[in-house]
């Protein structure tokens, strides 16, 4: 693991891991940090490499502790998160024989990993590990798992760790003909859309990126796992597209649109909505790394299997030395839409709009503010709402939508940048799933900050029922409002906080957490009956 770049490991000791764990005493690089639940040792990880690039290993005993994993597994494969977890086992001589806390978690687990092992040879040890962090690292990433059996991690075997070289990670290039193709294709279009997918944020391709958008004179939708990747303020950046966490902005780009050039996106669900609207008849460049992704949810006219630098860099390339059209008028253009299309986060009604809550989310950090959100209605604001201006600065739970992400991927996300605060923008019943990792945040020193939107509902849920089905059952929380008082919680973890009632108050809240040397809550209470704006398909998305 050191030699493979593990300087952080998120984890719980028990008895069927003690065998690796006393050697993790012995590492001086690799720092260890303990959890209160297992699920949120692999949401740290996830959250840290987010935050950095840089694969961290969560490690967890058997059984329960293992089944625990699986969210956290399942959350980072489908974002293409990259760690190694490690988990105990019983001795090989118990293996299928019921013995306590004894699962078999590879079966369980590979369905949410790019591969597991189970290791049952102490010889295949080195070569298991070999082979886990390449695959965890080669094409499209995500999570592996290995899980060592108490007397395979109790034995000896020979071992030089000075012959052992990392496995060369090998990148697909794109082919000459596709590349040109591609720009001869954009070079025809009336009006050209680039969509930035989380796949140029994973190649650490953003500024390049944005240099081609110049170059080739596109605007830029950025999908929601890439949300950052291009400068709020950049002349080109339309925004989101998409039925839950789009904008109008980027609706009104994409349905204007005669081609759309997708690198390292998916085109899922809650992006295109209903295909046929989202299609139209627009013409598709799709550019990814795993094949399987290219005409998985409609057939591209070019789609181009590559790793998205690689792409941009041979189109950028070739864009450089051909004459390209001006489209004049393109910023302005885009700039009026701006305008027009906004939405409202400057509310300063009571009770408080949760729009004034994002508003002000985008007036208190400045641009080096990581933040973390799960699912729901709090987390759909977050996307359409929130101005983020640098790639891997939004750690969102996005193909998941994972409630209980948020706080331990802060956690990981500040182990990773110790000099930069990560913020938790969460719902009210979203807050207690895994609040007990703010313990976690206030004993290793790490100054979370977490802002509850507080409706007092199961906020989404109850939009669901009222909109699609026309009641509303089991989804109202008033004791959010009323006897729960989540301060007193956070205070009882090692943390500090306040509620806040009036819009005016929001600011002064922020700026009080940011000077705080703890972990610190706010907690927003908002109007119980604010809906978000969502549709079916992105003509048809329905504002509130």
């Amino acid at each position: 693991m050191e030699i493979e770049g593990i300087t952080a490991a998120f984890g719980i000791p028990g008895a069927g891991i003690n065998g690796l764990y006393q050697y993790m005493a012995e590492t001086n690089i690799i720092h260890h940090y303990t959890h209160r639940h297992e699920e949120a040792c692999v949401h740290a990880a996830g959250g840290y490499y987010r935050a950095s690039g840089r694969m961290a290993a969560a490690l967890c005993t058997s059984g329960p502790g293992a089944t625990n994993f699986v969210t956290g597994l399942y959350t980072a494969h489908i974002d293409s998160i990259p760690l190694l977890a490690i988990t105990g086992q019983a001795v090989t001589a118990q293996l299928g024989k019921d013995a306590f806390q004894c699962v078999d978690i590879a079966a369980i687990a590979a369905p949410v990993t790019k591969k597991t092992w189970c290791v049952t040879n102490k010889e295949d040890v080195v070569k298991s590990f070999h082979e886990a962090f390449r695959i965890a690292r080669e094409g499209k990433p995500g999570p592996v798992l290995i899980d060592l059996p108490l007397d395979i991690q109790n034995s000896t075997i020979d071992f030089d760790p000075e012959s052992y070289v990392p496995a060369a990670i090998t990148k697909p290039a794109p082919r000459a003909e596709d590349v040109h193709k591609a720009l001869e294709m954009m070079k025809e279009a009336k009006n050209p859309v680039m969509i930035m997918g989380g796949g140029v944020v994973e190649a650490d391709a953003c500024e390049i990126c944005v240099k081609l958008a110049e170059v080739l004179r596109t605007p830029v939708i950025t999908t929601y796992m890439a949300k950052g990747g291009i400068p709020v303020s950049h002349p080109l950046n339309a925004g989101h597209a998409g039925i839950q966490v789009g904008q109008p902005l980027g609706n009104r780009v994409l349905l204007d649109a005669d081609l759309v050039l997708g690198i390292g996106c998916r085109f899922t669900d809650r992006h295109t909505g209903s295909i046929k609207e989202y299609r139209g008849e627009r013409r598709f460049i799709h550019v990814n790394i795993e094949p399987k992704e290219l005409n998985k949810i409609f057939p591209a006219e070019l789609p181009i299997m590559s790793d998205a630098k690689l792409f941009i860099d041979e189109l950028l390339s070739e864009a450089e030395s051909e004459t390209l059209p001006r489209r004049e008028g393109l910023e302005e253009h885009l700039a009026k839409l701006r305008m027009e299309l906004k939405r409202k986060v400057d509310q300063t009604c009571i009770p408080i709009h949760p729009h004034r809550v994002f508003g002000d989310l985008n007036r208190a950090f400045d641009a080096d503010t990581m933040f973390t959100t799960g699912c729901g209605i709090t987390q759909i604001w977050s996307g359409q709402l929130q101005e983020v201006d640098k790639p891997r600065h939004y750690l969102p739970s996005g193909g998941a939508g994972c409630l209980g992400y948020d706080i331990p991927g802060a956690f990981g996300a500040m182990v990773a940048n110790p000099d930069k605060r990560a913020v938790c923008v969460m719902g009210d019943f979203g807050f207690t799933f895994h609040v007990q990792e703010l313990a976690v945040c206030a004993k290793y020193h790490r100054p979370v900050i977490v802002v509850i939107v507080n409706n007092a509902y199961l906020g989404l849920i109850r939009q669901n029922q009222k909109y699609v089905y026309g009641y509303e059952y089991a989804v109202e929380m008033a004791e959010n409002h009323g006897f729960i008082d989540y301060i007193k919680v956070a205070q009882g973890l090692g943390c500090d906080g306040e509620r806040v009632f009036r819009p005016e108050d929001i600011v002064p809240a922020m700026r009080r957490a940011q000077k705080s040397l703890k972990p610190y809550v706010i907690d927003v209470i908002v109007d119980e009956g604010a809906d978000c704006s969502m549709g079916n398909s992105i003509d048809k998305v329905i504002e509130h």
